[in-house]
């Protein structure tokens, strides 16, 4: 049995127990230029296209990837009866037995998969690596040439100074307010409701003195973000989604960074000095304030921590937890009544988002700040996001199951509660 070897040069120690006794390896071929009319083993090294195809029974071809090298010799004008496609899962080996010992060639086609597996995995880490170094250079030319558009987010720093040089308020906007503008309410804590998607839809475009519009910081770079958060927000930020929030947002419009109330979590939490900036830079807002709470009736904010005992005062109206927005303008009454005068602190979700505005808009001085006592209550855990026992927490399973605790000045500072 006379065969030639199509590729696998680098096998030939293998050859002697893989093939039969009876097969004779005649020579070589391959379609390296340099390797042509070279020897290798004492058999001559032909090109697919001038090997003496009547000298042989077989071709046997070693390269994983054979479809094409079988096709070509097909071209050429080879017997496709005289091709043996080595690696072809397809492939009965026992009708080869006069080819191969076929214990020898089981090991040898599970030898050629790891290794062709071995060489793709080294391919897409090289691809990896020259993406990474080259990437910033790409989109910055696809940028310049205005292909890409990114809204206008200013830093969390600046957002910061701008709410205390200008005593602005701020309404936020995360997923969660994008997800009800589009009729698919997160309904753990807000159910959909189209006056509140209406509502949240028109503030985005706003432009209210002394009022300003935050946006999470999700469409660019995100520079300085942990790989966790990053990898969650690019599964999120498909196409289609980008260009759904793209539709709702003013591009021109110049907006500021939600993550302000995200002083530690989606930061690397190894990184507590930079996460206690923060937070200081953050106690600047209501030190020796008069400030207003008004949050939902399991949320108790500063309770059992220090991140508000600058404050100079604290007072709270207690609203629901879950779907606030129904009970929506008892609350903005309440504020209106016990706010006046006083830094109001918004904690209640998307409903949050329009009372900041709204109190804007009336004279008031009101922040939505999401979940900034529950942030710090994980930083000084230092354990990223977890359990808070006292704490109600939307975003993780079973953490809206409350464990009360008894504290008389949290109570004394309630004012008033707006209940469904």
């Amino acid at each position: 049995m006379k065969i030639a070897v199509f590729g696998g040069i680098r096998y030939i120690d293998k050859f002697e127990e893989l093939f039969n006794s009876t097969a004779k390896i005649l020579f070589f071929i391959d379609n390296s230029r340099q390797l042509h009319k070279k020897m290798i083993g004492g058999k001559r090294i032909y090109s697919p296209y001038d090997f003496p195809k009547h000298e042989i029974d077989y071709v046997v071809i070693f390269i994983y990837e054979f479809k094409a090298v079988s096709q070509e010799l097909i071209d050429l004008g080879m017997d496709a009866a005289s091709i043996i496609n080595f690696n072809d899962i397809t492939l009965d080996l026992s009708s080869y037995k006069n080819v191969f010992n076929l214990d020898m060639a089981d090991r040898m086609r599970l030898m050629l998969k790891i290794d062709f597996m071995d060489r793709k995995i080294s391919q897409l880490e090289n691809a990896q690596c020259y993406f990474e170094q080259n990437y910033v250079y790409e989109a910055a030319d696809i940028f310049r040439r205005g292909k890409v558009s990114l809204p206008r987010i200013c830093s969390v720093a600046e957002t910061c100074e701008k709410i205390i040089t200008d005593r602005c308020s701020i309404s936020r906007y995360g997923d969660g307010e994008f997800e009800i503008i589009l009729g698919h309410a997160k309904d753990i804590y807000q159910s959909d409701n189209e006056d509140l998607a209406n509502r949240l839809k028109n503030i985005l475009l706003s432009n209210l003195e002394k009022h300003i519009v935050a946006l999470a910081d999700d469409y660019g770079s995100m520079e300085g973000i942990r790989k966790e958060n990053k990898d969650v927000i690019r599964k999120y930020m498909t196409p289609e989604k980008r260009g759904q929030h793209y539709a709702l947002l003013d591009m021109s419009k110049e907006y500021f960074n939600a993550y302000i109330s995200r002083p530690y979590v989606i930061y690397p939490h190894n990184e507590t000095e930079q996460a206690r900036k923060r937070f200081d830079n953050l106690k600047r807002i209501w030190n020796e304030q008069d400030v207003l709470f008004i949050e939902g009736d399991k949320t108790q904010m500063g309770v059992g921590n220090d991140l508000f005992c600058n404050a100079e005062t604290i007072q709270r109206i207690i609203a629901p937890n879950e779907n606030a927005y129904d009970v929506y303008n008892e609350i903005y009454q309440a504020a209106l009544e016990y706010g006046r005068n006083k830094l109001i602190l918004i904690a209640l979700g998307p409903t949050a988002t329009v009372l900041a505005y709204d109190l804007a808009k009336a004279g008031y001085w009101a922040l939505d700040i999401g979940h900034l006592d529950l942030e710090y209550e994980w930083f000084l855990k230092g354990e990223g996001y977890s359990y808070i026992p006292h704490k109600y927490n939307n975003e993780m399973l079973g953490d809206t199951n409350i464990i009360s605790i008894a504290d008389e000045e949290y109570m004394r500072s309630i004012i008033c509660r707006v209940l469904v």
